[in-house]
């Protein structure tokens, strides 16, 4: 079985991402980071103080992952903290899967669905590069459809 891992890894190798690459794995960050706060704007809190807090931080780090995206910060993990974030990234798999199943949310066809909307934005086997490196969207190209998963 290939794993959500092995698609996105052999998905990155064939956008011409590689391991070790500094420059590749700081955009990453910066995707990642863009994703993250994505989900926090779907989050509603029941404060006044919560609601600026989150929208603080969904500025703060939209701003910090556009600047890492573009290539105006270069970020990267040292090696002495590479098993941390190694556990923390797993920890975010877990947890994130964790809400998923607490909303009923069916993950697992949504990661699928996911995967093959990215697979979608190559074009004859190429990415579609943004300025800063990161694969775009091609003319016509959808987002997974994820309405009847929840």
């Amino acid at each position: 079985m290939i794993t959500n891992f092995d698609r996105t890894a052999n998905w990155l190798e064939n956008c011409g991402k590689q391991p070790g690459n500094p420059f590749d794995t700081s955009v990453q960050i910066g995707c990642h980071l863009e994703e993250f706060t994505e989900f926090l704007s779907t989050l509603r809190v029941d404060s006044d103080g919560g609601k600026l807090v989150i929208d603080r931080t969904i500025a703060d780090l939209g701003w910090l992952a556009n600047k890492i995206k573009s290539g105006a910060y270069m970020v990267y993990i040292p090696p002495h903290e590479r098993t941390n974030a190694l556990d923390a990234l797993c920890d975010g798999d877990v947890t994130g899967n964790g809400i998923c199943y607490l909303y009923k949310m069916d993950k697992r066809t949504a990661d699928q669905r996911v995967l093959d909307a990215n697979d979608a934005k190559l074009v004859d086997g190429k990415p579609v590069l943004l300025p800063g490196g990161k694969i775009g969207k091609p003319e016509g190209w959808k987002a997974a459809d994820l309405t009847d998963l929840i």
